[in-house]
């Protein structure tokens, strides 16, 4: 199983056919009318774009009950919203139902975007990177968005990053199945400062890829919370240009295909 399925699958149980308002109860909780993490990111960016139409076309990656892609929608985009949880894409479509905002969304897997397709002017990933945590899935996401962004086009990203103060390398312990050596992280779960893989304690009740055991306990690589730098190493990495990156932990970027010339 990968780990964001186990994750969201349990975040989204609770919604079921109950109607959800996105002023109190969004992909991350909050109680501002229709909050979502990176509304000041994109608050701050969106009016620093140029686009050649009006309604350009927007990708939102992990859109959950609908909150990113509403705003989008407001603020004048053709938006196409994708999650991996059926009752949170049926729970966006409500919510745009109710507010009276033409959105189309689609159950997908964001690894799983196919890359022949039309073209988006606008791809938004709000907060949904970090917990992309393996190196093939993540080269899926940024492969994808590289085949489905227009050639003006811009990619914003949000992500929650890595925090000193939550790092702990004097509290270390081995991986039985690699001999690594893992810090500690937070109160009970473990980092790998090379390779940026956060792990969170599980029971094992069933296997999620990329599971290991340390000093007789299993964890699952849960996060990858990357510092700044290296965030906007791995976006370049992928033949994207960064033109911005702000935040107080360098968290939000906005990204351009390398050569196409934008500038801010």
């Amino acid at each position: 199983m990968k780990n964001y399925l186990r994750e969201n699958s349990t975040r989204y149980q609770k919604v079921g056919d109950r109607v959800v308002d996105v002023r109190a109860e969004t992909k991350y909780g909050g109680t501002d009318d229709a909050y979502f993490s990176s509304r000041g990111f994109l608050e701050a960016v969106i009016p620093r774009l140029r686009f050649g139409r009006e309604q350009p076309t927007v990708l939102e990656l992990g859109t959950g009950v609908g909150p990113g892609a509403l705003f989008l929608a407001a603020h004048g985009f053709r938006v196409h919203g994708i999650d991996l949880i059926p009752e949170a894409i049926a729970q966006a479509r409500r919510n745009a139902s109710a507010r009276g905002v033409e959105a189309t969304f689609e159950v997908m897997d964001v690894t799983r975007i196919p890359h022949a397709g039309p073209a988006y002017e606008l791809i938004v990933d709000s907060y949904c990177l970090q917990g992309i945590a393996l190196d093939a899935d993540r080269e899926a996401v940024f492969r994808a968005v590289k085949a489905r962004l227009g050639p003006r086009g811009c990619y914003l990203v949000s992500a929650a990053m890595y925090e000193a103060t939550r790092h702990h390398p004097d509290r270390q312990a081995v991986d039985r199945g690699t001999g690594r050596v893992l810090d500690g992280y937070d109160e009970d779960c473990l980092y790998d400062p090379d390779t940026d893989l956060y792990y969170w304690p599980y029971d094992g009740e069933v296997e999620i890829d990329g599971a290991i055991t340390v000093g007789g306990a299993r964890f699952f690589p849960f996060r990858r919370y990357r510092n700044g730098p290296r965030l906007r190493k791995e976006v370049e990495s992928y033949g994207f240009e960064v033109l911005l990156q702000t935040g107080e932990w360098g968290e939000n970027l906005v990204a351009v295909h390398r050569d196409s010339g934008i500038r801010l």
